[in-house]
C-alpha cells in the first residue's frame, strides 16, 4: 500500500491532535478495546497492528506493564514517534506492511485500532483476520477498535451526521472537516460490522463478540479455540 505509507508518513507529526477531535468518543473507544484483553497471564506477548504512534501500546502497558509488545506499523515516521512517546519500554518495532508481513511468532493477544479499514477489499479483509488467526495461542485473542459503514443507507447517512456534529462541538473547522471527509474517502475502505463478525468466524474465531459501539466506530473481536 505505498500511496497509504505516504500518507500517513505526512500525517504522523500531527496524528495525536487530529485523532481526537476527528473521532468521536476516541479515549473511551481505546478503553474498550484495552479492557477486552484478558487478564489471566502476567507476561502477556501482544501484537499492536497498524500501532501508528504507539496510542493503544501505551494503554496495554499502563495496564499490563509485563507484556511483552511488538509494534508494526507502515510508516516509518509513526514509528519513531511511537519510540521516543514509548522510551521507556522494552518494545520490538517492525515496519511493514501487515497485509505483507508474515507474522511468525505467536501472541496471547493481537490488537488493532483504524487501521484494517485500509485493506482494500472483504476478501483481502478476511484473508488479514486469517492470518491473525494463525498468529494467536489456543485461547488468544484478537479485537479490532476501527470504522464502519453502515447497514443502511439513512444509518450511513445518520452516522456521517453525527460525526461532523462530534467534530463540530470538538473545535473542528468547517475546511477540516471538508479535509478529512477528503482524506477518509481516498483512503478508507470500511466494510459493515455485520460482514467483519461473519468473515471472523469463516476463519474460525470463537466468542465473537461486539464490546462496544458508537454510531461509524466499533470495537469487536473473538478468541481461537482449538
Amino acid at each position: 500500500m505505498p500511496d497509504l505509507k505516504k500518507h500517513f508518513n505526512r500525517e504522523a507529526e500531527n496524528f495525536d491532535k487530529q485523532v481526537q477531535k476527528n473521532i468521536p468518543c476516541y479515549n473511551e473507544m481505546l478503553e474498550a478495546l484495552i479492557n477486552a484483553i484478558p487478564d489471566d497471564k502476567e507476561e502477556l506477548k501482544i501484537l499492536d497492528l497498524g500501532c501508528g504512534t504507539g496510542n493503544i501500546t501505551q494503554k496495554v502497558l499502563e495496564r499490563f506493564p509485563h507484556a511483552r509488545v511488538t509494534c508494526l506499523d507502515l510508516s516509518e515516521n509513526m514509528i519513531e514517534i511511537a519510540k521516543y512517546k514509548l522510551s521507556e519500554y522494552e518494545i520490538e518495532y517492525i515496519v511493514g506492511d501487515f497485509t505483507e508481513v508474515e507474522l511468525t511468532k505467536k501472541y496471547d493477544a493481537i490488537v488493532s485500532s483504524l487501521a484494517l479499514h485500509h485493506i482494500p477489499n472483504d476478501e483481502e479483509k478476511e484473508k488479514m483476520y486469517k492470518s491473525i488467526y494463525e498468529a494467536l495461542e489456543n485461547r488468544g485473542v484478537f479485537y479490532n477498535a476501527d470504522v464502519i459503514k453502515a447497514n443502511s443507507q439513512y444509518n450511513e447517512k445518520l452516522n456521517s451526521q453525527i460525526s461532523v456534529r462530534d467534530m463540530k462541538e470538538n473545535g473542528v473547522t468547517e475546511k477540516e472537516i471538508t479535509e478529512h471527509k477528503g482524506k477518509r474517502d481516498a483512503n478508507d475502505i470500511p466494510t459493515t460490522l455485520y460482514n467483519h463478525i461473519k468473515m471472523l468466524d469463516n476463519v474460525g474465531f470463537r466468542e465473537i463478540d461486539v464490546i462496544w459501539k458508537y454510531y461509524s466506530n466499533a470495537v469487536y473481536g473473538g478468541t481461537k479455540i482449538e
